[in-house]
């Protein structure tokens, strides 16, 4: 198949380019600064650009079978960055008629599956107070991606770790039991992620996952 990835010179990203490319995917990555990667693979292309190029972003996302993107703001984010970003992708994605879009964000985006825990209640409120923009993305991109019509699943995401994988991936919501705000690691994520470009049981919903 052919991939799409936003936010693949991070951590969980480089992890998820590999993985794909390994799985034969042909694999398209959207990078502001491309020479963070140092993967070289015949299915691998870069498109270099910023977020708010959408011409650069309906370059990297035509003929993807699916698009997923790790972005996610940090606090040198500036306003809503990446939650406009993420408006670029789901409008050229729309425009294109791409129609599968995996996403990652934190349960600062509510389901209306969710129930009240402490852990993942005090970590969101502090998270609102002390840095409102990295909130008010990460709401907003969840926005717009439920929004879209597209066929999209929003993947939450708890504290991560560089531990390697194990393979035990728990999804759920939060406050059921079945998943923790302080455990998963980059490597299950990209398999995780990886997983869903041709499996729908997560469609449009938007899991909490943690081992």
């Amino acid at each position: 198949m052919n991939i799409t990835i936003f936010g693949g010179t991070g951590k969980t990203g480089l992890l998820l380019i590999e993985k794909a490319l390994k799985s034969r995917h042909t694999v398209t990555v959207f990078a502001r600064t491309p020479t963070k990667i140092s993967i070289q693979h015949n299915n691998l292309k870069i498109v270099k650009g910023e977020l708010e190029e959408y011409g650069k972003i309906e370059e990297a996302i035509k003929n993807a079978d699916a698009v997923i993107s790790v972005l996610g703001p940090t606090q040198k984010t500036k306003e809503l960055a990446i939650a406009n970003g993420i408006k670029n992708i789901v409008d050229a994605m729309q425009k294109n008629d791409v129609k599968r879009l995996i996403a990652t964000a934190t349960p600062a985006f509510k389901d209306s599956n969710d129930k009240f825990q402490i852990g993942f209640s005090f970590g969101i409120f502090m998270v609102k107070m002390l840095i409102k923009d990295s909130y008010n993305n990460i709401v907003l991109t969840g926005k717009y991606i439920a929004e879209s019509g597209l066929d999209w699943t929003i993947v939450r995401l708890p504290m991560l770790s560089d531990k390697p994988a194990n393979g035990k991936i728990n999804a759920g919501y939060t406050g059921d039991g079945t998943v923790s705000l302080f455990s998963l690691s980059r490597a299950d994520l990209a398999d995780f992620l990886l997983q869903l470009v041709d499996n729908r049981k997560w469609l449009h919903k938007s899991p909490v996952i943690s081992n």
